[in-house]
């Protein structure tokens, strides 16, 4: 329980400190705002005199008062560390010149660290608030729903709408970019990559190749009952997800094993389990 709540603390510090890079070092001075409070905050903070990471706390004031009552004080507590951290790190990194004044660069390199930060904190079991909140409800709701996608739809108008703000739909552009990049890159933080492949397998031989796929290849095997439309022949079909680079090692074991058989290959989006990655509880 020690382990892991030193864990999630250092989550919630790293996580902040690489969000305040991406606020600060590359969206905010080239002005990119990717959806989100701290979208709202770089374009308020064109025309407000106020720092960044101070309008993203105050702007989120409300949002986190609702998370309270919706998802309790634990949620809050470390919640609210987060924001407080990255608010502080956020407008104290603003006073460090730009890491880059190159636009495109820049929609890329703040999408690609800003989708590590908040996976990070997510990680931890919290957020960095605004509509990480306002995600974290719905997926209480909608489970099968994937973080990124949602981050990509909710913070899709507050990107638009940075085109209109700084009258240069070029901004919106490279907003909706730089979203876009953070939105993949924040499910393979959340969710790693789906590297595999689902496989059925019609064979005379499976008891073979069952044995095969259990000992030599280490990988669980399904056998399902099925019956030939044509000829009536009852058979048992292999089902099985392999890891994308141990397809071939089966492909090959099969053809050399029975030239007869019949072999069905589809992606798996994704897959839980065992030897695979696990779902996380909340995101």
């Amino acid at each position: 329980m020690k382990k892991k709540i030193i864990k999630n603390i250092l989550l919630i510090i790293i996580g902040s400190i690489v969000y305040a890079i991406s606020i600060s070092l590359f969206l905010n001075p080239n002005k990119i705002a990717p959806g989100g409070v701290s979208g709202i905050a770089i374009m308020a903070g064109h025309f407000i005199d106020i720092g960044v990471g101070t309008l993203t706390f105050f702007i989120n004031l409300p949002i986190l008062i609702i998370g309270l009552i919706k998802l309790g004080k634990g949620f809050f507590a470390g919640t609210v560390i987060s924001i407080l951290f990255s608010s502080v790190l956020t407008d104290i990194f603003a006073k460090l010149p730009p890491l880059t004044d190159d636009t495109m660069l820049s929609a890329i390199a703040g999408g690609v660290t800003l989708a590590i930060a908040i996976g990070l904190i997510f990680k931890a079991g919290f957020t960095t608030g605004g509509t990480d909140i306002i995600v974290r409800l719905i997926k209480l709701k909608h489970k099968h729903l994937k973080t990124g996608m949602i981050f990509f739809i909710v913070d899709g108008v507050i990107s638009v709408a940075s085109g209109i703000v700084f009258k240069n739909p070029d901004y919106a552009l490279y907003a909706l970019l730089s979203l876009v990049i953070s939105s993949l890159v924040l499910d393979i933080v959340l969710y790693g990559s789906d590297e595999a492949r689902l496989v059925y397998i019609i064979t005379k031989k499976e008891k073979e190749i069952t044995e095969y796929i259990l000992e030599k290849m280490d990988i669980g095997c399904t056998l399902l009952e099925c019956e030939g439309a044509y000829s009536g022949e009852k058979r048992q079909t292999l089902m099985c997800a392999v890891k994308k680079r141990d397809l071939p090692q089966l492909q090959e074991y099969v053809l050399n094993t029975d030239s007869d058989s019949f072999m069905i290959v589809t992606s798996a989006n994704e897959i839980y389990g065992e030897g695979y990655k696990l779902r996380m509880n909340n995101y």
